[in-house]
């Protein structure tokens, strides 16, 4: 959602630009708060300026602590009707279990090799 408000405000990302530190930084608050916080950093003279002084978190953190931020409960609801609405929930399961299977997969062939190993060592 930073991408997309930063470029809808008329801001540009570089490609070293932390995307996911600033993702972090903003659970709990809500996509109207995050595109506040782009609307303000991102006016017509700091756009202008985006070649010569290019964007920074810095520049976002003082303006998203001033958003209201959701309580972690509220978070944790709209989590789940988030998963539930979106099927992401039961994706997040699926890929669990194939994950799962997978470790198992490889624990019993490393423990498979460890035994084997055992067996065939030559006397020398």
């Amino acid at each position: 959602m930073w991408k997309a408000f930063i470029e809808l405000a008329g801001g540009k990302i570089e490609r070293d630009f932390p995307l996911d530190v600033l993702a972090n930084l903003s659970k709990g608050y809500s996509a109207g708060s995050l595109k506040k916080t782009c609307e303000f950093v991102l006016t017509p003279f700091r756009c202008l300026r985006l070649e010569e002084r290019p964007l920074k978190i810095t520049e976002f953190i003082g303006p998203l602590s001033l958003c209201q931020n959701t309580l972690q409960e509220e978070y944790e609801e709209f989590k789940i009707f988030t998963d539930y609405i979106s099927g992401d929930g039961q994706r997040r399961k699926a890929i669990d279990l194939v994950l799962s299977k997978y470790q198992e997969a490889i624990d019993a062939a490393a423990k498979k090799k460890k035994w084997k190993g055992k067996f065939n060592r030559r006397k020398t």
